[in-house]
């Protein structure tokens, strides 16, 4: 579903290991057009990063204008589309990993997936109510989960680059992180600017979520990625997440609410494959040991 570290991975991968059990060999181009895809390659990473980039001065400009959160959010979910877009002329024009698929592909996905949905937690979820404590502590809550978060997403995308798994993440992928935390901002922005809601409750469960969302970047779970074969089911789940983040992008805040809302009950799904995988994983174990006796 949220498959950006993929594009690292689409990098890794070289033209031996495509005519060794692949459905297709990439063909073979000539230099001219392997440097134009590594340039288009290089381009698409770049605008990942400036996705990111663009959500964070956003939302330090005003962090209360609904307009600038809710393309901050949207500019975070392109990030996504981008992230996962680069590896396919990498991958064509068949280029080892270098600079910026290694280094600035990370940095990237730092800045998207970590810096900008941290700073958005710390500078727009707070109501300015100085006279409340229950708003100033949201306030410093707000502050201490948000660093919290970029520090997971750096630390994921660390022990990624130093380890790097063809077939498994540990721990959640980042743009996985990012997906959860620009849907809430969404949802989030829907209930106070639709509804009229500005209930304290909807910013504390945000605040729950980005926790677990980064614990969960940080742990040894194992999360697929697109190389492992799909059944038909993971294949439909993996296009439907496609069409909605396309559709949350680009639908206006009056009716984003619904492929939002989808977009969060899928990232979450993913999310909790981890745990149920392991689970899974521990009760084979159990009965095998237990045949064995």
């Amino acid at each position: 579903m949220v498959a950006s570290e993929n594009s690292k991975l689409a990098d890794n991968s070289d033209a031996s290991e495509d005519t060794k059990g692949k459905r297709f060999a990439i063909p073979e181009f000539s230099k001219p057009v392997r440097m134009f895809f590594a340039f288009l390659a290089n381009l698409i990473t770049t605008l990942n990063f400036a996705s990111g980039v663009i959500a964070i001065v956003l939302v330090a400009i005003d962090p209360r204008n609904p307009i600038y959160i809710l393309w901050s959010s949207k500019l975070i979910l392109l990030a996504i589309i981008f992230d996962f877009s680069d590896g396919i002329p990498a991958r064509l024009a068949k280029k080892n990993p270098g600079f910026f698929g290694v280094v600035v592909d990370s940095v990237a996905d730092t800045v998207s997936f970590g810096l900008a949905p941290a700073v958005m937690l710390i500078l727009s979820l707070p109501y300015t109510n100085p006279e409340s404590t229950a708003h100033f502590a949201l306030a410093i809550a707000s502050a201490v989960v948000g660093t919290y978060f970029a520090f997971c997403t750096i630390f994921r995308l660390v022990r990624f680059t130093k380890s790097p798994s063809k077939k498994w993440f540990k721990g959640v992928p980042a743009p996985g992180a990012g997906s959860a935390a620009a849907c809430y901002f969404i949802i989030k922005l829907y209930i106070e600017a639709e509804i009229g809601s500005t209930n304290v409750a909807v910013p504390i469960v945000g605040l729950l979520l980005m926790v677990f969302t980064g614990t969960m970047m940080i742990v040894n779970f194992r999360y697929p990625t697109t190389k492992l074969r799909k059944n038909y089911l993971e294949i439909f789940l993996l296009g439907l997440a496609a069409v909605t983040i396309v559709a949350t992008a680009a639908f206006p805040l009056s009716i984003i609410i619904y492929p939002a809302a989808l977009m969060a009950a899928l990232t979450y799904f993913y999310i909790f494959y981890g745990p149920f995988y392991l689970l899974a994983h521990m009760l084979d174990r159990a009965k095998e040991v237990e045949n064995n006796q």
